[in-house]
């Protein structure tokens, strides 16, 4: 009951996400209008232990829980700011895939282009399917890197 639940509001939230734009051919810059910061479930235990800790502070009137609090929370708004400054004009430019049948693993190359003076670490690129493994890499100043993603090919058609 709770999978089907799970499933469901993860596809209600990829429609609502997604409905922006359709694919597009080419390269894609990543500008600040395409970089969602979405809370995870770690994300949001953080949010909860916050309101928790604030609770408390408030409560107990103590001053070092106040600023404990306020300070585990600027930690995380400063995380996500340096996240899309991180993601910021970085260019996804998409190389090529071979034809796969039913049941194997399809594999798609990926280009990642860093036009700026800025280095660009960590990045987690994979598909949304549960299971699927992630692939971190980086990518230097002025530079490109190419890694390739897998996926398995589930039925006939297009994936």
């Amino acid at each position: 009951m709770v999978a089907v639940l799970q499933a469901l509001y993860r596809k209600g939230r990829d429609q609502w996400l997604f409905q922006l734009r359709d694919a597009e051919p080419g390269t894609v810059t990543l500008t600040m209008r395409r970089v969602f910061i979405v809370p995870t479930r770690a994300g949001l235990g953080f949010a909860v232990l916050l309101l928790v800790m604030l609770i408390g502070a408030l409560n107990y009137n103590l001053g070092l829980g106040f600023a404990l609090t306020f300070f585990a929370g600027a930690c995380a708004v400063a995380d996500m700011y340096l996240t899309a400054k991180n993601l910021a004009l970085l260019q996804l430019a998409p190389g090529r895939a071979q034809p796969v049948f039913a049941g194997e693993e399809a594999q798609f190359e990926l280009h990642l282009l860093n036009r700026t003076r800025r280095d660009r670490y960590a990045l987690w690129l994979g598909f949304q399917l549960d299971g699927e493994p992630h692939h971190v890499t980086d990518v230097a100043a002025g530079a490109a890197s190419a890694l390739r993603l897998s996926a398995r090919a589930p039925e006939r058609g297009w994936l």
